[in-house]
C-alpha cells in the first residue's frame, strides 16, 4: 500500500509456498434446502474442529517466529557495507547514497558497521586498491578476512521510461554460506524521495535483523533531515570524504562547501568541512564551520552524530573539556559497543590530565576494534609513556610494528622511548624510516637539540619547516611555528630573537590559542610586560572556556608577567592552584616563581618533579633548564654540595652546547662563584637580558 503524500511503497518479499490446486467452478444450481442427516453434521462438526485447530496451529508458528525465533543478528556482529549497485544508468547515484545508508545502519548501538578507514586498510593487505569499489564478491573475501558475520549489498534500479519509479533493495547476506539472511525493498517516485525511501528501508532492514522494536523507535530520525535531500550536495560531501581518508585534505574542501552551497542545511558536511579546515591550519573558519554545524545539530543528525559533533565543538573549538567530557559519557553510556566513543572519551580524559582513566579507554578501544587501528595504539602508548610506564608502552608499538610500518607519531613515540633509554641502535634505525618533515618528528628533534644546547640545529629544523608551511599556504601554521620557536628562544636567553619571531608570528596571523600563549610567555619571559598582557588578553578572549588554557596555560603566562614584574609571591600564587596536569611548562614555571619567592624547597620538588618524569610531553627541553634550576635552588638553600652536582649534571648534558647561549653563560657565572668561595652561598639572579 502506498503512504499518503510520501510517495513510496514498502514491498516485502511474499513466501507463497505450494498453492492449492485451482477450484473448477460450474454453473450455478440453486439447491434445496435439506434436512442434514446424523453423518452429515458428525462431518460438519470435524470440519470445524480441524479448522480451529489448525488456526491455533498456525497461530502458534507466528508467535513462536516473533517472540523465540533467533535473530539473523546479534548486538556482538559487526558487518560490512558493500558500495551502492547503480543499475538506473544515472551517474547521480554513482557517489551518493553509500554514506546516507551507512548513517541510517549505525544510527542505533545494535549494528555496528566495519569502517571505511578498516575496509580500507584491509583491501591494501589484500593488495587491492583502497578505492575500488566494494562488490558483492570483495565483500565476502573481506569479511572472511575480519571474522564479520554479514554484508549488506545495496542497489538501486530504475522502472519505466516516462514516468520513473526507482527501486532500492536491501540485501543482506550471510559471508560464509551466501544466503540471504533479510531483504528489504522501497520504491521512490522521482528522485527527490530517494534518500528519504532509503532511510525507511534501512530502518526495516535492521528490524529484520533482529532490532527490537523499542531501540527502532528511539533511533529513527529520517534519513533526508540527518543526511540532505540533495542527491547532488550527497555526492558532493562522498567526494569530499574519499579525497578527506586519503590525506588530501585541502582538495576535499572545495567538495563540502559545494556541498553546504547545495544544502545549506547539510549538518554533517559543515561538520567534515571544519576538520577539513582545522586539519590545514585555517582554525578561523573551522571555528565558523563547527560552529554552524554545531546549530544545526539538534535538528539534522542522528544522535551518534551529534554526540560526536558535539564533542567535537566542545574539544577544538571551544576547548571546555567539563562539557565534553559530560557529552563523550552520555555517548558512551547510549552507545557501549562504540569504540570511537571510547577513543573519544580517553582523549577527553588526557587533555584534563587524568591519564590513567583514559588509559582503560584507549585499551577497551584496541580490545573491540574490528581491526587494528593505529589511533588507538598511538593513544593508548602516549598514555602509558606519560605514566611512566615505558616498558609497556614499547611493547605495545612494538606489537604494531610488527603487523606493519609506524604512522609517522607512533615513530616519534617510539623514538622518545629509545632516546630515553639510551638505546642508540634504535635511534639510528628509527631516523633512517622517518622522512624528517613531518611535525611531531620535527618539534621532537628542536627538543633534542635544545637539549643538547645546539642552537644552530634548532633554528635550522624550525626554519626548514615554516618553509615548507609557507609553501603549501599553511598561514596559521606558520605563525603558530614562529611562536613555538619564540618561546624556546627566551628559555635559553635569547630575547631580542623571540621578539623578532613574535613579530613576524603577527604579522602572518597569530590567531591559535598555542601560537598566542607562546608568544604572550615568551615576551613575558623578556619582560616586554605590555605586549605579553596584549596577547594574553586576546587568548581569554578568543578562548573563555578552554580548560587548559584558563586552568594551566594563562596561569603560566600571568606568572610569568609578574615574575618578571618583581612580584614573586604573586607568581606563585597564580600557579600554586595548577596540580591537575601533568605538564613540564607548568611544573617549570612554577619551580622558578617558587625560587624567586624565597620558597626553595617547593622548587627543589618542582624541578625534580620535571627531571623524574621523562614521558611527560615536551620533556626533552625541559629536563636540562630543570638541571639548571635545581642547582640554582640549591645554592639559594645554602646546600653546595647539590648545588655543585646539580651544576655539573647540567654542564655535562650541555657539553657541546652553543657557548654564546645566554643563560650557559649566567650558568658558568654562578659556578665560578660557587667554586671560587665554597663556604658562602651563590647567588644566582637568573637569566640576563
Amino acid at each position: 500500500e502506498t503512504i499518503p503524500r510520501r510517495g513510496y511503497r514498502f514491498i516485502a518479499r511474499v513466501e507463497n509456498g505450494h498453492l492449492p490446486a485451482p477450484v473448477v467452478v460450474g454453473e450455478y444450481i440453486p439447491s434445496v434446502p435439506v434436512s442434514p442427516t446424523p453423518e452429515l453434521r458428525n462431518k460438519r462438526r470435524f470440519v470445524v474442529i480441524a479448522v480451529v485447530a489448525a488456526s491455533l496451529i498456525i497461530a502458534a508458528v507466528a508467535t513462536w517466529r516473533v517472540f523465540f525465533a533467533r535473530p539473523a543478528l546479534t548486538g556482538n556482529d559487526v558487518i560490512l557495507l558493500a558500495s551502492f549497485v547503480n543499475k538506473t544508468g544515472d551517474p547521480i547515484f554513482d557517489n551518493s547514497l553509500d554514506k546516507a545508508l551507512e548513517v541510517k545502519l549505525t544510527e542505533s548501538p545494535f549494528l555496528s558497521l566495519l569502517s571505511e578507514a578498516d575496509v580500507a586498510s584491509t583491501m591494501r593487505m589484500m593488495r587491492r586498491n583502497p578505492d575500488d569499489r566494494v562488490t558483492q564478491d570483495l565483500g565476502v573475501e573481506i569479511c572472511k578476512r575480519r571474522g564479520l558475520k554479514a554484508l549488506v549489498v545495496p542497489e538501486i534500479a530504475a522502472i519505466g521510461s516516462t514516468y520513473v519509479t526507482y527501486v532500492i533493495t536491501l540485501d543482506a547476506i550471510d559471508a560464509h554460506s551466501r544466503k540471504l539472511i533479510a531483504r528489504q525493498q522501497v520504491e521512490a517516485n522521482n528522485k527527490d524521495q530517494v534518500v528519504a525511501a532509503l532511510g525507511k528501508a534501512g530502518s526495516q532492514l535492521r528490524k529484520r535483523l533482529g532490532e527490537d522494536l523499542s531501540s527502532l523507535q528511539k533511533f529513527d530520525a529520517p534519513l533526508d533531515l540527518a543526511t540532505t535531500s540533495s542527491l547532488e550536495a550527497l555526492q558532493a560531501y562522498r567526494s569530499g570524504l574519499t579525497l578527506y581518508r586519503s590525506g588530501k585534505r585541502r582538495e576535499a574542501i572545495p567538495f563540502f562547501e559545494r556541498a553546504v552551497d547545495l544544502d545549506p542545511q547539510f549538518c554533517s558536511a559543515y561538520d567534515q568541512l571544519g576538520r577539513a579546515q582545522h586539519s590545514i591550519g585555517q582554525s578561523q573558519e573551522a571555528r565558523a564551520s563547527f560552529a554552524r554545524a554545531f546549530e544545526l545539530k539538534d535538528r539534522r543528525l542522528t544522535q551518534e552524530e551529534n554526540f560526536k559533533t558535539t564533542a567535537l565543538y566542545y574539544s577544538a573549538i571551544t576547548g571546555n573539556l567539563e562539557k565534553e567530557v559530560t557529552v563523550v559519557l552520555l555517548y558512551r553510556q547510549i552507545y557501549p559497543r562504540s569504540v570511537e566513543a571510547a577513543n573519544l572519551l580517553g582523549i577527553a580524559y588526557a587533555q584534563m590530565g587524568r591519564t590513567q582513566e583514559a588509559l582503560p579507554e584507549f585499551q577497551w578501544a584496541i580490545a573491540h576494534s574490528p581491526v587494528p587501528s593505529a589511533q588507538h595504539n598511538s593513544n593508548a602508548s602516549q598514555a602509558l609513556i606519560i605514566l611512566g610506564r615505558l616498558d609497556d608502552a614499547k611493547k605495545l608499538l612494538d606489537q604494531w610494528r610488527q603487523q606493519g610500518s609506524f604512522t609517522p607519531f607512533q615513530l616519534t613515540l617510539r623514538y622518545r622511548i629509545a632516546f630515553i633509554e639510551h638505546n642508540t641502535a634504535t635511534l639510528d634505525r628509527l631516523a633512517r624510516e622517518t622522512s624528517g618533515e613531518d611535525a611531531p618528528w620535527v618539534h621532537l628533534q628542536m627538543h633534542l637539540a635544545f637539549l643538547r644546547g645546539d642552537v644552530a640545529t634548532l633554528r635550522s629544523l624550525s626554519d626548514a619547516l615554516v618553509s615548507r608551511q609557507r609553501k603549501a599556504n599553511q598561514m596559521e601554521n606558520v605563525a603558530t611555528e614562529l611562536a613555538y620557536h619564540a618561546d624556546e628562544e627566551a628559555y635559553l636567553g635569547n630575547y631580542d630573537v623571540a621578539r623578532r619571531l613574535c613579530a613576524q608570528a603577527d604579522e602572518v596571523g597569530n590567531h591559535s590559542a598555542l601560537g598566542l600563549f607562546k608568544c604572550s610567555h615568551a615576551l613575558g619571559q623578556a619582560a616586554d610586560s605590555s605586549p605579553a598582557e596584549a596577547l594574553a588578553t586576546k587568548l581569554n578572549e578568543l578562548f573563555p572556556e578552554d580548560t587548559f588554557q584558563q586552568k594551566a596555560l594563562l596561569p603560566v603566562t600571568y606568572s610569568t608577567i609578574q615574575l618578571t614584574g618583581g612580584n614573586p609571591r604573586a607568581a606563585v600564587d597564580l600557579l600554586s592552584p595548577v596540580t591537575q596536569f601533568p605538564n613540564v611548562v607548568v611544573f617549570y614555571n612554577r619551580a622558578r616563581a617558587y625560587m624567586a619567592a624565597g620558597d626553595q624547597a617547593k622548587a627543589i620538588a618542582d624541578f625534580q618533579t620535571v627531571i623524574n618524569n621523562p614521558g611527560w610531553p615536551d620533556w626533552e627541553a625541559f629536563e636540562v633548564l630543570s638541571q639548571l634550576g635545581l642547582a640554582q635552588a640549591y645554592a639559594k638553600q645554602n646546600d653546595f654540595e647539590n648545588s655543585r652536582k646539580a651544576y655539573a649534571d647540567f654542564f655535562a648534558t650541555w657539553k657541546d652546547a652553543d657557548p654564546g647561549i645566554p643563560i650557559l653563560r649566567q650558568a658558568k657565572t654562578e659556578n665560578k662563584k660557587l667554586t671560587a668561595t665554597p663556604g658562602a652561598a651563590a647567588s644566582p639572579s637568573g637569566t640576563q637580558r
